[in-house]
């Protein structure tokens, strides 16, 4: 696509000055308009407006040059002004300037004189032009690496894992708000790699600051107060550097910390399940492989009774292994959200009478007194089977861990907008540590009493999780040697 002639307006009250210029100038390729004095000059360039040269003569009727100069200018800065006049005095020459004239022309002048001072003109805007446009690019450019690093910084910012940046003077140049929180250093950013508070974190850095083999990545997990944090610092390539074949010349680096607390916590508890159902599936199994094993060898004797009490023993052992499965399951249902719940208008004080027959055996062979008494017959929007294991799971629990002798206590009552249950014991209590950790999954307090007691660490969890699903609430008052308290509300129906 060819480019568009320069557009070039003449004004000279002198008909012979008009046509010469136009002649001269068509022939080298440039659009001439011309005009007889400067109002019909000023008229055509509102007319046609976009052009680069004016030539314009000072003395003419209606406007004089200088008029006319002063109003193109204002309305376009760009034109570039060129005076033809015989009138070129000093005074003329300074206000022509005043006005921005680029040069001056005396008449008469030669077809040369008139092209080179053209020329010259129009290179001198050109470049003017040029100028102007890299300036506005570069400022474009400026205020779009200003939008981009707000962007970046907002987007850092809103992260919640924790953020690093360090230079190649390791200093600290970049720090979000979720690493102050990690590690609360004083110091404002920037400030010395050193002076970070951490010295796992700070040789982690160096090492990949200081690696020369190219494009690093390390990953540590490093423990920060009560929790635990998984670091990986990462080179910050500068690209086309130095060094090709590795991707840059290394500018830096940067540290980012995930908290894989809760990851550890459940790596912890998936640990101790293992270990927990290994050691409670075994035992009962063995027992009962034990006692079944004795019968089919004739060791009993044949003596029916002992032979009863052996399976009957086989059953308890059984029994346990049934809890724990359907224990398991029921967890995990409610976990994945599988777990149905079939609410109606139940009556709390019956299904907790329930859930003492169904322990009173148990309760008996300890030697253990076991009570029931309800002051209220209110009714709450339950899963009645549910309930049933929420109450038979706590009752279970109290005979656990009551010693021979001892009493468990069963109450209902009305408290306000709920029924309220409190299952009573004179057992060896909890300390506080073991208090606040009592509904964790897979959680068993670890003494002398414990050791010898039969159980998965999941009753508790799962009394929690059921109650929460009848929008009730459990809590636990406890004290060692003064025996534990457990209590569920439930809203009213």
């Amino acid at each position: 696509m060819s480019e568009e002639p320069v557009r070039i307006l003449v004004v000279d009250d002198e008909l012979g000055v008009r046509a010469g210029c136009r002649k001269i100038l068509s022939a080298e390729g440039y659009e001439v308009t011309i005009a007889e004095d400067g109002q019909a000059g000023w008229e055509a360039f509102q007319a046609h407006r976009g052009f680069a040269v004016l030539l314009v003569d000072l003395m003419m009727p209606r406007m004089t040059g200088l008029e006319l100069m002063k109003l193109v200018r204002e309305a376009d800065p760009d034109v570039l002004p060129i005076i033809i006049t015989a009138h070129a005095t000093i005074d003329t020459a300074v206000e022509g300037t005043k006005q921005g004239a680029y040069s001056y022309i005396p008449k008469p002048f030669t077809p040369d004189e008139l092209l080179l001072a053209i020329k010259n003109g129009l290179e001198r805007r050109g470049l003017t032009l040029e100028a102007r446009r890299l300036r506005e690019e570069r400022e474009r450019r400026l205020l779009e690496v200003a939008a981009e690093r707000s962007k970046s910084n907002t987007i850092i910012k809103c992260i919640t894992d924790g953020i690093l940046v360090i230079n190649t003077e390791k200093l600290i140049v970049l720090r979000n708000a979720a690493a102050a929180h990690i590690l609360p250093d004083a110091e404002l950013v920037p400030f010395p790699l050193e002076a970070l508070g951490c010295a796992e974190v700070r040789s982690l850095i160096e090492e990949v600051l200081d690696c020369a083999s190219g494009p690093t990545i390390l990953s540590r997990e490093v423990g920060l107060g009560e929790a635990t944090y998984m670091v990986n610092v990462s080179q910050v390539l500068e690209p086309g550097g130095a060094e090709p074949a590795s991707g840059g010349e290394a500018a830096g680096a940067v540290a980012v910390f995930r908290d894989i607390t809760a990851l550890k916590k459940l790596e912890t508890a998936k640990s101790m399940f293992v270990s927990m159902v290994a050691h409670e599936v075994k035992n009962p199994l063995a027992a009962a492989e034990g006692w079944l094993n004795l019968i089919l060898s004739g060791l009993a004797h044949q003596d029916p009774q002992e032979e009863r009490r052996m399976i009957q023993r086989s059953l308890i052992r059984i029994r346990t292994l049934r809890t724990l499965v359907t224990e398991l399951l029921n967890l995990t249902a409610i976990e994945t959200g599988n777990f149905t719940l079939r609410r109606s208008p139940v009556e709390v004080a019956q299904v907790a009478a329930d859930a003492v027959e169904a322990n009173r055996e148990k309760s008996q062979e300890k030697k253990i007194q076991l009570s029931f008494t309800a002051g209220t017959r209110e009714k709450a929007l339950a899963d009645r089977e549910a309930l049933l294991m929420v109450f038979s799971n706590l009752i279970d629990n109290a005979i656990k861990y009551t010693p021979e002798g001892g009493h468990v206590g069963v109450h209902v009552s009305y408290d306000g907008l709920y029924v309220k249950v409190t299952v009573r014991d004179d057992g060896i209590g909890m300390d506080p540590g073991d208090k606040d950790k009592a509904f964790d999954e897979f959680y068993r307090a670890k003494n002398d009493f414990t050791a010898n007691v039969p159980g998965t660490g999941l009753g508790l969890s799962l009394v929690k999780r059921l109650t929460e699903l009848h929008q009730g609430r459990v809590s636990v008052a406890s004290s060692p040697g003064a025996g534990s308290e457990f209590s569920v509300l439930l809203p009213v129906c």
